[in-house]
């Protein structure tokens, strides 16, 4: 993998973790999700009309991608309700990579060495290893578990929808930017109608006035973090850039232990050090 490319994943990756932290650091994680998501769109839209529209034979990639960002998000938001950050976290993004390995295998012709190959395995079980404790701060593991699992499938269809979108459409920015804009109103929807009551709604108002600019940040970095993903996509093997891109694990692990007081176990040291195992190796594919 090219070192710029291997530079642009870990931005993405700081990024990821980044907005993940803020979202399990919000009171109301699914509006803080629905919020974030609207004002992504916010930050799409000037990209989206500097580079335009995307070409129509990627419309069907955008819409299925659509349907299971919003089936992403409510999952996330729903791990984080019952479990730590540093269990929900890991377990999603730990198991996808390597459903995309195996089945990205199949659509994409990419070649990818047996040391590569290694270097995702160690990734994803260094991953897995920094969630798989249950801790006495999660709400219900088994409750966290399961959406973190089912999550992790979602997260392995997106990114082999995306990451053939992607290597089809003449210009890459312009399918993510439309991705993302479209992506910022479905989530909202369904949640205001959720809470269409006049007290609910009220609710939800007195909360966006106190936690907007949290959200705002969240939409930006949401943004960034899967647009250097996608390009990454087109430049270098799919299934390198969805384990590499996983190096947010350990900087989440670091926020939810420096800042939202979650616990530090051994087990999580061996997980560290097997993901930077793993990144090496990938580097030198």
């Amino acid at each position: 993998m090219p070192f710029s490319i291997f530079l642009i994943v870990l931005g993405g990756a700081f990024m990821h973790a980044t907005w993940n932290t803020l979202i399990k650091s919000a009171p109301d994680k699914n509006l803080e999700t629905a919020l974030a998501n609207f004002f992504t769109s916010l930050v799409a839209l000037p990209f989206l009309l500097i580079y335009g529209l995307p070409d129509l034979d990627t419309y069907p990639y955008i819409i299925l991608s659509l349907i299971l960002h919003v089936i992403y998000f409510y999952m996330v938001a729903s791990a984080y309700r019952h479990g730590d950050l540093n269990l929900a976290y890991p377990i999603m993004r730990g198991v996808a990579p390597m459903l995309v390995l195996i089945f990205g295998a199949i659509i994409f012709t990419d070649s990818v060495s047996t040391l590569a190959v290694v270097g995702v395995v160690g990734v994803c079980l260094g991953v897995i290893l920094l969630g798989l404790r249950k801790s006495l701060t999660s709400l219900n593991h088994k409750a966290a578990l399961l959406f973190a699992l089912a999550n992790a499938v979602v997260i392995a269809m997106y990114t082999i929808i995306d990451g053939k979108g992607a290597r089809i459409a003449s210009n890459v920015w312009s399918y993510v930017s439309l991705l993302m804009f479209l992506n910022g109103y479905v989530f909202p929807a369904i949640l205001i109608w959720q809470r269409r009551s006049a007290v609910e709604l009220k609710n939800s108002l007195r909360y966006i006035q106190k936690r907007w600019l949290f959200a705002l940040a969240s939409g930006a970095l949401i943004m960034g973090s899967y647009s250097f993903a996608l390009y990454a996509m087109t430049q270098a093997p799919v299934a390198l850039v969805a384990a590499l891109r996983e190096v947010s694990v350990l900087i989440t692990f670091l926020f939810g232990v420096f800042f939202l007081k979650e616990k530090l176990y051994p087990q999580r040291f061996i997980g560290a050090f097997l993901i930077l195992l793993g990144m090496v190796l990938i580097k030198f594919d």
